[in-house]
This record gives structure tokens, C-alpha cells and sequence, in this order.
């Protein structure tokens, strides 16, 4: 069911938000409502006062000149101030609009992880990230457009007096005109919302293969599997899409311009007849002059008043989507506040715990019953696609399991206050992450700055060599997206600046999620050897579909068709000959070929 739209309370916000921590913003109204709305009538007496001074017979040439003089130096000074408290607000709105986004990035780094996995959730607020997005629309447009608006509206009521003094039809004519196009102009942001959703999904779309294009990571593969072609494909479907709903927009959009158009028209007629008939009658020239003006002028204004109002209200869709966004609580309440020690390992179990993702019917964890004592170093093994990394994911709160609790040394992890908990977790995913910043950065990310430290894990991961070879060492900025200077690692070289990531964080646990994939065996095998005497006695999970984490771990845990299908030592499980055993022996073989291998280099 749609969210009901309110107007006045949506527009109490945008007015709050530009006047609450700036009262003087008030004054600029004032004053800018009232030096904007007498600016235009220049045009409109300027004309009338010389026509008749020059069609007078005893015409003053001085006096013509005085008039136009002084007419042009108000102009100008009524031009300039304008221009300058314009400029004013424009900075102070856009600065405003600024601070809607980093309220939006707040709210999205916030949010429970299994939103960033939802495409539904990011095409149902796809307008509210739009509503701060630009410049022109949203809440920034809507600002200026109300900013300017009183002023607008004080220039009509000076012509609607001049007007009037004419004749009430010709004023009625041109009220109807505006009217009917401020009536058709709601309709057509009505049926553009109404397809809000449609456009949404496909901009989502065109975004992503326009991403893909553009982004270093993919360059590789679309150059040498001659992805271009199929890229190039499913982007113009896509936009074909995207045409095709923008279509039924602009014939409907098409067909009440046909009924505007007869509006203006017959304002228009009426106008001319009454002008012509009215000079017929002995108008002076003069007077002629103003009221054409005048009546251009406010059937020009009235449109573009009503034309501010209808995208005031239109794009108030979009910001009351914003709002709603940030006032509506998308994340799971947290029940306590109980905390770990911060030098306390941890004790972690896993209590008849079942688990399918979100609007999904597979269950990827049924009943699972899993204990890991404090110091424990347990090996997570297992084909791709067995639930090793939704463990991980279920462990570290990125989601909660469906049924069942995770205790975290003897209380339910859900007691914990959710932020606290996941800094308990030094963790490294398969996907390693590197960020455009410095190498500093990409190892403390936002925890406080310990130079020595840095240089100690960077030592301890076998990268300090490498990092001081840099002119700038520390603050080498890696990646080339913001500086053209920067530093591209290799993935090996990647993983274990992550791994020093997770090091330096020094966590109450560890967890290594397939950290190494781009490592070869051997490789892989020393790195966990190493790590394992870093992380001394606290509680630590390896997680791999290659065997070398295994060997020096406490215990194996194997996953498989949703369940733990074997658990034990090492030596335990390869006694059982069962599936451990099975991909030991195979991978055993590659193991001992790749030292044969290196010997012989």
C-alpha cells in the first residue's frame, strides 16, 4: 500500500530544514520577495511614461531622458541585489542539501546488511536517494523554487491591479489559462510518479552495466572474452526499456497539451479584442503599451508560478520518500547492552540454529548444533555453495538466523548491543575490499593511528617491504579512481593488506573466510601457519574449500547439503575415511606436486 503524500507537512519540513539552523534566511526571504517582485514592473512602466511624454505635443526630450536614466539605474541596482541574495541562498541551500546526503550515507552505512542484498529495497527508495541527488530537483530544486516564489506571487498582484483596471474578463481569461495548465501540469507529475517504480528498476539497470564499463575491475575480462558486444546489447535493452515506460509518460503528457494549448489561445483572443477595441475607443498609446505588457507578463508569470507550485508538489513526492526513509527504523532492535571484555576471547555456539535467506524458500542451515570453545582454532571446510560463508555472516550479525540462537560466551548474541558486537570480529571476507584511500587508511579504516603498529602487522603479513619502497610509504594512495599516482597491489598483495586490516583491528575473535584464494597452495599454507601464531590464544575460524588451514587447527568442521556432516581432528577425520579424507587425498596430490615444482625451480 502507498505511503498517503502529505503536502503542507512535507513542505513544514523543507521550509524547518532551511530555517532552523539559519534565522537570517528569513530576512533574505523578505527582502529578496520584495526587490524580486518590484524589479519586473520596470518593464511594464518604463514603456507607458515614455510613449507618453514622446506622443504628448509640448514632449520635454530632458524629461524623456531623465525618465529613462533614473528607470535605469533602479534597474540595475534593483538587478544587483537580486542577483547577490540570490547567489547567497543559493550556496546556503545547496550546503543544506549536502547535509541531507551525508544523512542518507549515515542511514545506509547504518542499515542491517541483508538490505544491501535486496534489489526490492533499493528500488523502493531509489527516489528517496534521487531526492538529494542534484542540483535542479528533489529537495534543493523545491527550495529555490519556494525561495523565490513570494516574489513571483507579489509581481502577479501588481499586474492583476493593473489588469483588472482594463477589464475583469481579460483577467478571469488569463486566470482560467493558468489554472487549466496548473491542473494538467499535477496530473502529468501524478503520472510520472505513478511509473516512479518502472523507471526505478530500469535506471537501476542502466546504472549497472553503464558501472561495468567504467569500472577497472572489469576491463580485464571485457577485453579478453570480447565482452563488448554483449555489454553493449544488454545496455541498449535496457535503455529500450527505459524509452518504452518514458513513452507512455509523454503521450499522455502529448494529449493534455492539446487542451492546455486551447486555453491559451482563447485567453489570448479575449486579450487582443479588448485591447483593439479599447484603442478604438481613444486609449492613449501609452496605456495600451502597459496593459499589453502587463497581461503578457502575468499570463507569463501565472505559468511559471503555477509551474513552480505543480514541481513543488511533484518533487515533494520524492522528498517525503526521503523523510520516510530516514525517520522509518528499517533495522532489528537490539535487546541489551551486555559487553566482552576487551582482552576476553570468545566462546561461540551455535543452538539448534536454521537459517534461509530472506524471501527465499532454501534452507541453507536446518537445526545446526555447533560449539567453539574460547581459544579454539576451528577449520571450516567444504565445497563452494555448502553455507561456509553464511556461517561466517550468521556469526558476525550480518544477518540473524531464522530460528535457533548463536550464544557468545553463554549469552544470546542479540543481547549485545549489535555495533559492539561486530567490533568483537576481526574478520576477512573472500571479497577483498581495497579502498581508494592511503595505505594507512586501508589498514586502520577510522580506528585511531598507530604508525608503529601499522608497520608491525605490515611485517607480520610480508608487505612492509613493498610499502616502503613508496615515496610516500604510509600515505601512498592506492588504486587510480581518485589519484592517477596510485597504487595497484595484486590480489595476493590485496589479501594480505586485508589481513593486516584484521590484525590491526585486534578483535576479541578472528575469522578468515577464504582469505587467500588468490594465493597458490603453498603460499596460502604460510600465510595461515604465520597467522596462526599471531592470533595466540584467541578464538579463531578458517574458512576454506582448500585443506592448508587444517592441519594446525583444533578442530574440522565439514558442511555440506545445508548440515555439519563431519566434525573432529584432523587425524580424527581422515580415520573416518568419509568426505574429509576424500578431499584431503585429492588435494594432498596438488599440494606435493606444487613443492616438486618449486624445488626443481
Amino acid at each position: 500500500m502507498k505511503r498517503k503524500y502529505p503536502v503542507l507537512k512535507t513542505l513544514k519540513k523543507v521550509i524547518n530544514e532551511n530555517t532552523s539552523k539559519n534565522k537570517s534566511n528569513y530576512l533574505f526571504f523578505a527582502l529578496y520577495t520584495i526587490i524580486a517582485g518590484i524589479y519586473p514592473l520596470f518593464a511594464v512602466f518604463i514603456p507607458k511614461l515614455v510613449i507618453g511624454e514622446l506622443t504628448d505635443p509640448a514632449v520635454n526630450l530632458n524629461f524623456v531622458i531623465y525618465i529613462i536614466l533614473g528607470f535605469a539605474i533602479l534597474t540595475a541596482l534593483f538587478g544587483f541585489f537580486e542577483s547577490y541574495i540570490y547567489s547567497i541562498m543559493y550556496s546556503r541551500i545547496m550546503n543544506i542539501r549536502i547535509g541531507l546526503i551525508i544523512n542518507m550515507f549515515d542511514k545506509l552505512n547504518n542499515l542491517d546488511y541483508h538490505y544491501t542484498e535486496d534489489p526490492n529495497f533499493l528500488d523502493n527508495n531509489e527516489d528517496a536517494f534521487n531526492a538529494t541527488s542534484n542540483n535542479e530537483n528533489g529537495f534543493e530544486g523545491v527550495s529555490r523554487r519556494i525561495f523565490t516564489l513570494g516574489s513571483k506571487i507579489f509581481t502577479c498582484i501588481a499586474y492583476i491591479i493593473i489588469i483588472a483596471s482594463l477589464s475583469y474578463i481579460v483577467l478571469l481569461a488569463l486566470l482560467l489559462s493558468v489554472i487549466v495548465s496548473l491542473l494538467i501540469s499535477i496530473i502529468i507529475k501524478k503520472v510520472r510518479y505513478a511509473y516512479k517504480d518502472k523507471l526505478a528498476n530500469a535506471n537501476r539497470k542502466i546504472g549497472y552495466y553503464s558501472n561495468t564499463t567504467h569500472d577497472f575491475d572489469f576491463g580485464k575480462d571485457i577485453r579478453l572474452y570480447n565482452l563488448q558486444e554483449q555489454i553493449s546489447n544488454s545496455y541498449d535493452h535496457e535503455i529500450i526499456n527505459y524509452v518504452n515506460v518514458f513513452k507512455k509518460i509523454k503521450n499522455k503528457e502529448y494529449l493534455m497539451g492539446f487542451i492546455e494549448l486551447f486555453f491559451v489561445l482563447l485567453s489570448d483572443s479575449i486579450l487582443y479584442y479588448v485591447l483593439i477595441t479599447k484603442v478604438m475607443d481613444g486609449m492613449p498609446i501609452g496605456d495600451f503599451s502597459m496593459y499589453l505588457l502587463a497581461s503578457i507578463a502575468l499570463s507569463t508569470l501565472l505559468k511559471m508560478v503555477s509551474e513552480d507550485i505543480s514541481f513543488v508538489i511533484g518533487e515533494g513526492q520524492y522528498i517525503n520518500d526521503y523523510y520516510n526513509f530516514i525517520e522509518t527504523e528499517f533495522n532489528a532492535p537490539t535487546k541489551g547492552d551486555s559487553k566482552v571484555g576487551e582482552d576476553e576471547t570468545l566462546e561461540i555456539e551455535f543452538k539448534n540454529v536454521s537459517f534461509k535467506y530472506p524471501k527465499t524458500d532454501k534452507w541453507i542451515f536446518k537445526d545446526l548444533n555447533l560449539k567453539i570453545e574460547k581459544g579454539e582454532k576451528l577449520a571450516i571446510v567444504g565445497i563452494n555453495g555448502a553455507g561456509k560463508t553464511t556461517f561466517v555472516k550468521l556469526l558476525t550479525r550480518l544477518f540473524d538466523p531464522t530460528s535457533g540462537e548463536i550464544l557468545v560466551n553463554g549469552k544470546n548474541a542479540l543481547e549485545y548491543d549489535k555495533k559492539e558486537y561486530q567490533e568483537m570480529f576481526s574478520t576477512v571476507f573472500q571479497d577483498i575490499n581495497i579502498l581508494a584511500f592511503t595505505i594507512r587508511e586501508n589498514i586502520t579504516l577510522g580506528l585511531s593511528d598507530d604508525e608503529k603498529r601499522i608497520w608491525d602487522v605490515l611485517e607480520k603479513v610480508g608487505l612492509a617491504t613493498k610499502v616502503s619502497s613508496f615515496e610516500k610509504g604510509l600515505d601512498q594512495m592506492m588504486l587510480k579512481n581518485i589519484d592517477e599516482e596510485g597504487v595497484i597491489f595484486s590480489g595476493g598483495e590485496n589479501q594480505k593488506l586485508a589481513i593486516a586490516r584484521a590484525l590491526y583491528k585486534d578483535g576479541n575473535m578472528v575469522v578468515l573466510d577464504e582469505p587467500t584464494a588468490a594465493l597458490d597452495a603453498l603460499a596460502e599454507k604460510e600465510i595461515y601457519e604465520n597467522f596462526n601464531s599471531l592470533i595466540l590464544d584467541k578464538t579463531a575460524i578458517f574458512i576454506s574449500h582448500r585443506l592448508a588451514s587444517t592441519k594446525f587447527c583444533d578442530c574440522i568442521a565439514l558442511f555440506n547439503n545445508s548440515k555439519l556432516v563431519e566434525y573432529g581432528t584432523h587425524e580424527e577425520l581422515m580415520e573416518l575415511k568419509g568426505e574429509y579424507y576424500n578431499m584431503f587425498m585429492v588435494q594432498g596430490k596438488y599440494y606435493h606436486d606444487e613443492e616438486k615444482t618449486d624445488e626443481k625451480i
